[in-house]
């Protein structure tokens, strides 16, 4: 067999391969074999027709297609493997010519793995913003206990006002007539400025249960009604009732209402759980700040076709995500920051791929793997998730695959963390830079 190997741009290799006349008549061969124990032949039992009856019967193209779909992976998996390729995605079949009598010529694209230079990776020193629990976090957090056990009670007549809850009727009319789907009874509306619609709670301040008011109110133009959209109504309210919210003291009676024995043990359990919650984001914060020095200190060029495929997952995932919302993609596509979200995810698919290339060439370079003993856990815990048996998941190659890289990225990270020389320092940026969002780091 004659192999031909020719890079074209970052990580394309073009592959030429010509296998001699006599392979590729035995490869022929055998597919008319297999195929006569799988076809009904009239006069002949199951694979004793003969070679020319079987063409006869299925014709030349159907047995050389037959040929061809257990030959090629065979051919190509065993360039890969004698060329040390390091694909990255299926190859492209360019051209293939199969004539009886002659050699099977075979024309094909393989995407690989760019090459990565690494820099210094071990022994990296970083300095890293401490994350530190404010010193109100635990009143902050006792306040919100509270705040999630407050209950409405209806309390005697008196005006509506802000900050109160009302229990209200209404019709919505539009140019003198009833929208469709515009009435509700008994809608329990929270009184904030600019809640529902704008100043449509501000005109019930100072009605009184039991009254009916006119409110005018309009829509705003990007309201998910486009025939509503951007046009003055006329509510017409009747005002049943007023609900006051009433929070819950800071007691012990409080604590235990939320499983805690005492006001006391519920301040000790939420302070374990935020001094966790500290240790997890600076574990993150070194773990970003880590991986970013060792991005920095090494060179490779990132092909496009990776960036747009990661692109594509991302905007699959945030589709998923629309979808389950309620929306339709085609009407997210028209809001007006689509254009910026797609620029983000360009962004962030870039950083991806980066990531990916620099930790899978320190993988490599450091000849890390992952043993069935490792993966059990974590594939048993696959098949918890979707209650199907931990055989079916084994099974599943794609599943394996993705279980192995997410615990050698596991892996290779906490070894360059534990490697690196970490120093916390007093995080001087703004509350609104450092939020557990921009600090936490999911690794690919």
């Amino acid at each position: 067999m004659k192999v031909s190997l020719e890079r074209q741009g970052i990580n394309v290799v073009q592959l030429g391969l010509e296998l001699e006349t006599d392979k590729a008549i035995k490869a022929y061969e055998v597919a008319c074999r297999q195929l006569s124990h799988k076809v009904n032949i009239p006069g002949f039992r199951k694979g004793k027709a003969p070679r020319n009856i079987i063409e006869k019967t299925l014709g030349i193209d159907y047995i050389k297609r037959e040929a061809l779909d257990r030959l090629v992976p065979e051919l190509l998996s065993k360039v890969i493997l004698d060329e040390n390729l390091d694909v990255i995605t299926e190859p492209e079949i360019d051209e293939c010519k199969f004539e009886l009598g002659q050699p099977l010529m075979l024309q094909a694209r393989l995407e690989v793995r760019p090459e990565v230079t690494l820099g210094q990776y071990q022994g990296i020193q970083v300095n890293v913003p401490a994350a530190e629990m404010p010193e109100d976090a635990l009143d902050r957090a006792l306040k919100s206990i509270a705040e999630s056990k407050a209950s409405l009670k209806e309390v005697d007549s008196r005006k509506v006002a802000i900050g109160d809850t009302v229990v209200l009727d209404f019709e919505c009319w539009v140019n003198g007539k009833l929208v469709e789907g515009g009435k509700a009874e008994g809608l329990i509306l929270e009184m904030k400025e600019g809640n529902f619609l704008p100043n449509f709670c501000e005109q019930l301040v100072g009605k009184e249960p039991g009254t009916n008011c006119d409110v005018n109110a309009t829509f705003p133009a990007e309201y998910r009604n486009k025939e509503l959209a951007g046009k003055d109504a006329q509510f017409k309210v009747d005002i049943r009732g007023i609900r006051e919210r009433f929070v819950p003291d800071i007691n012990d009676e409080l604590a235990k209402v939320v499983g805690a024995e005492s006001l006391g043990d519920l301040k000790d359990m939420l302070k374990a759980r935020m001094d966790e919650e500290i240790r997890q984001e600076n574990e993150a914060r070194s773990q970003r700040a880590v991986v970013d020095g060792i991005i920095a200190n090494a060179q490779v060029e990132i092909p496009e076709t990776m960036v747009e495929r990661e692109r594509e997952l991302l905007m699959g995932s945030l589709r998923q995500m629309v979808e389950q919302n309620g929306q339709s993609w085609e009407q997210f596509q028209q809001e007006p920051e689509y254009e910026q979200i797609g620029g983000a995810k360009r962004d962030e698919a870039k950083q991806r791929v980066l990531t990916s290339l620099v930790l899978g060439a320190i993988v490599r370079a450091e000849k890390m793997s992952v043993g069935d003993e490792e993966m059990a856990p974590y594939l048993a815990e696959v098949a918890a998730r979707y209650n199907v048996p931990i055989e079916r998941v084994i099974g599943r190659e794609d599943i394996r695959r993705q279980v192995m890289e997410e615990l050698l990225t596991q892996k290779v990270v906490e070894y360059l963390v534990g490697q690196a020389n970490v120093q916390f320092i007093k995080d001087e940026r703004p509350v609104e830079e450092c939020s557990h969002t921009d600090c936490s780091h999911e690794h690919k």
